[in-house]
């Protein structure tokens, strides 16, 4: 009996999608909307500017770790790791387990490939996902001539975590040299994906490779046996009137050097030549069943790839931010203007919206929310229930909160 996933904190409406909607909800006044929209903007600033420290502390501690980079600075994996899971946690990824990766593979992939994985060099190797939503995956067999529709999960993004050896013997180095392209020990992996069927999840692993199919195999096989045994049968005798022409040639006992054995010679080495070309015409189509394969396997790759290394860090930073706004601004607006709740309250309140403006079913992160707006005194508690400030004063706290963050001054003269 499968697992059931766990819901989605992920709210895959745009920032300004979202503040659209609030403002445009029928509970506030024209005036009070105009004041929200300005809100949005400027807690997204806010928030913003807050996260840049954090960009800036997680490249930091990736740089030594980055198979890109050549620095001499000591790498920290662990406190690099640490800080990489808050801000998956952050922009609302969950991580997605090797059973689950192989489990999803099992069912077959659009592209009618087999996959098979290697985690040969790699210490350790991560899948982090969020945004799932229902489809209907069509599945090729037969070269497309048969297809069926299969029930699974489309991931909005991926990312991947490959955590090479700290350490690596001399064996081990030759392998990281040409299994991970120069990559050194003690370096640190990042892969970003988009729009990816849970399927195809293990076509994304960082050692796949396509493993020939069974039909292929009969398909190359059948025709190359059939074509060889004649050859085979005809070998032997060739092979015993060269020995006996080399013979006579060298001036062996027994060796007869006739023209009648010089036409079979010449004979036989033409079946050697074809015998040749035969085995060489069924390896180059088996190459090119291979490469083909391997087209397929890259070109799922090259599409659903956003960015690597050191890129995936801003769109990591970005994507947190993103949703910190996304649940403030929700969780204010739904106090705003539904007036004092308790934290489940608001918490029901938040979701019921996103279903029925957005279709779309939310585990939303009410702690998350509250503790930021309770950090820029946006709302105020009082025994259990939070009420939301006036906007005038909301406003006026995120500019002072603005305000706040730099305090030079000229100095006398």
């Amino acid at each position: 009996m499968s697992r059931m996933a766990p819901r989605d904190t992920y709210i895959p409406a745009g920032k300004a999608e979202l503040a659209a909607a609030l403002a445009a909800k029928g509970a506030l006044a024209p005036e009070a909307a105009r004041q929200f929209t300005d809100l949005c903007r400027m807690l997204a600033a806010v928030l913003h500017y807050e996260t840049f420290d954090e960009l800036e502390r997680l490249s930091a501690l990736y740089r030594p770790l980055d198979p890109a980079e050549s620095v001499a600075a000591a790498a920290d994996q662990d406190a690099f790791l640490a800080e990489l899971e808050g801000v998956l946690t952050s922009a609302s990824f969950r991580e997605f387990g090797a059973t689950d990766v192989y489990a999803a593979a099992a069912i077959g992939n659009g592209q009618d490939l087999i996959v098979r994985a290697s985690d040969a060099g790699v210490r350790r190797i991560r899948f982090f996902v969020r945004g799932a939503r229902p489809a209907a995956i069509e599945v090729r067999r037969f070269w497309g001539l048969h297809r069926r529709k299969v029930d699974s999960d489309i991931f909005d993004d991926v990312l991947i975590v490959i955590e090479l050896p700290r350490e690596a013997g001399a064996g081990d180095a030759k392998l990281l040299q040409r299994f991970r392209r120069g990559a050194r020990p003690g370096a640190i992996l990042l892969k970003h994906f988009g729009d990816v069927p849970r399927a195809d999840l293990m076509t994304l692993h960082p050692g796949a490779s396509p493993a020939m199919k069974r039909r292929d195999q009969l398909i190359l096989g059948v025709p190359a046996i059939a074509g060889g045994i004649p050859l085979l049968t005809q070998l032997g005798p060739a092979l015993t009137v060269i020995f006996a022409v080399i013979a006579g040639v060298l001036g062996f006992e027994g060796g007869k050097l006739t023209e009648d054995n010089l036409k079979r010679a010449l004979a036989a080495l033409s079946g050697l030549v074809a015998l040749g070309a035969f085995l060489m015409r069924q390896r180059l189509k088996f190459d090119r069943q291979r490469l083909f394969y391997q087209k397929q396997l890259a070109d799922t790759v090259y599409f659903h790839t956003i960015a690597n290394n050191a890129g995936v860090l801003h769109g990591l930073i970005g994507a947190a931010e993103e949703q910190d706004v996304k649940e403030a601004m929700l969780a204010y607006h739904t106090l705003l203007a539904g007036g004092p709740m308790t934290r489940e309250e608001l918490d029901k309140a938040a979701e019921a919206f996103l279903r029925e403006t957005f279709n779309m079913d939310v585990d939303f992160e009410i702690g998350d929310a509250l503790g930021k707006l309770e950090r820029l005194s946006l709302v105020t508690k009082k025994g259990d229930a939070y009420t939301a400030a006036p906007l005038p004063d909301a406003l006026a706290q995120l500019d002072a909160a603005w305000d706040g963050y730099f305090h030079f001054r000229k100095a006398a003269s």
